[in-house]
């Protein structure tokens, strides 16, 4: 009788114990792929000021497109172009993430930025908040699109 109720509590136990150990391996996988947004974007941060527009390339999805704190809307091409040209050219910038949120390949991001564009540059300096999204494609983490706001009383 002992032997029966032991192998019926094992029985019983077993869905479980898969179970704990399945939540462990997608917890590791879920801290990993937040670690590699994190990664992508002090890349992007890294890029921007540098004023890398080779990598800004990489970094930037195909279909990326940025929207700034006036509104106005930035494609990928546009955007490594005003790079490129000096058009757009930062001084200085510095980044905190404030959270990441995985949906599998999918991550949303909100960053503050504190940035200083370059003397005689047609663009916004100061505080922004950044949601952005990144998407897991071939392998790695790229920016898909970003919406900027400023920091109110800045």
């Amino acid at each position: 009788m002992k032997r029966i109720i032991f192998a019926m509590a094992v029985t019983l136990a077993l869905p479980a114990l898969i179970l704990c150990q399945t939540n462990g391996k997608n917890g590791g996988k879920k801290g990993s792929d937040e670690q590699a947004v994190r990664q992508a974007i002090g890349e992007l941060a890294v890029a921007l000021r540098n004023n890398d527009a080779e990598a800004l390339d990489r970094l930037y999805a195909d279909g990326y497109i940025f929207v700034g704190d006036t509104g106005a809307a930035m494609t990928k091409a546009e955007r490594v172009s005003a790079f490129k040209s000096g058009n757009l050219k930062y001084e200085s910038i510095s980044h905190e993430v404030a959270s990441i949120k995985l949906f599998g390949d999918t991550a949303m991001a909100i960053v503050h930025f504190t940035t200083k564009v370059a003397p005689g540059v047609k663009a916004s300096d100061g505080k922004f908040v950044t949601t952005a999204t990144y998407a897991r494609m071939k392998g790695r983490w790229q920016i898909v699109a970003a919406q900027s706001s400023r920091v109110a009383g800045q």
